[in-house]
């Protein structure tokens, strides 16, 4: 009896090749490219969350007053600017929107963008793309 020496997988070899194949491929889509959100979205994402957060302390620490011109919020369906300046007296010390409540300004906080609307929510007039 001769044994026949053909180069080549068995079908055992070939799914196994398959499967990896397909499990590379995976792996690559999930933590490659399908599970990257664009940058700035997440970035945007992240600042709104950050500054949502700060104005909610300043709110709290301050009694009430809001980080905008007036420590008012505006009318229902209007916003007001972020003053990242505004400040208010606490026990002697005065404490400020930016720094004390927000370590780092976010993007465009010079331009105009960054609202807080009439139920106290933070919004910014930015395209998540250009971000």
């Amino acid at each position: 009896m001769s044994k026949n020496n053909q180069g080549g997988f068995g079908l055992i070899e070939s799914i196994i090749i398959v499967v990896l194949a397909v499990a590379v491929v995976f792996v690559i889509y999930h933590f490659g490219w399908a599970a990257r959100e664009p940058a700035g979205e997440t970035a945007l994402e992240a600042h709104l969350d950050a500054v949502q957060k700060a104005v909610n302390l300043y709110m709290f620490d301050s009694n009430g007053l809001y980080p905008t011109d007036d420590g008012k919020l505006p009318e229902a369906g209007q916003s007001k600017l972020i003053m990242w300046s505004a400040g208010f007296d606490y026990g002697g010390k005065e404490l400020m929107f930016y720094p004390n409540y927000l370590k780092r300004k976010p993007k465009y906080w010079d331009g105009g963008a960054w609202h807080i609307d009439s139920v106290g929510r933070v919004s910014a007039n930015i395209n998540p793309k250009d971000y």
